[in-house]
């Protein structure tokens, strides 16, 4: 019984090892946004340099310009000049604008390739924005034959 309470033990903590890092950038504690970690960890998307990735609320399948997932980011600044930074720095990097919203609840919404990429954003207290940055695959319309049937 021992024996069996250690190999669990020992494989809930290679599975907990396993979680806690992606490549070479240590999840777990939220990090300043360098510009290596930013390529590791949102690839295309550029982030505002000085930002913070909240790390916990993260989640990141793939890595490069293949990634999706969501990046939780805390980037400082007055909300207009962030807003017109992530507006302005996407389309840079090959995204596409199709869409965008600035109110209390700001959103921006880009396409490239197969994915859409969704920045939405918040102020928060003391000159902090939260920021949800959100990319999936790009979903489609059906083909214009396939009419839906009553």
């Amino acid at each position: 019984m021992t024996a069996i309470k250690t190999l669990l033990a020992a494989s809930t903590a290679l599975a907990l090892l396993g979680c806690t890092s992606m490549g070479n950038v240590q999840l777990g504690n939220d990090s300043t946004v360098t510009e290596a970690t930013a390529k590791q960890l949102a690839g295309d998307v550029p982030l505002p340099a000085g930002s913070v990735i909240k790390q916990q609320d993260s989640l990141v399948m793939g890595s490069g310009n293949t990634w999706m997932g969501r990046l939780n980011v805390t980037a400082s600044g007055e909300p207009q000049t962030v807003f017109a930074w992530f507006r302005d720095s996407l389309p840079g990097a090959g995204w596409t604008l199709t869409s965008s919203s600035f109110s209390k609840l700001s959103l921006l919404t880009f396409t490239k390739a197969e994915r859409m990429a969704t920045v939405q954003m918040q102020a928060g207290s003391f000159g902090a924005n939260e920021v949800l940055i959100t990319v999936t695959p790009a979903v489609r319309p059906a083909a214009a034959g396939a009419a839906s049937r009553p």
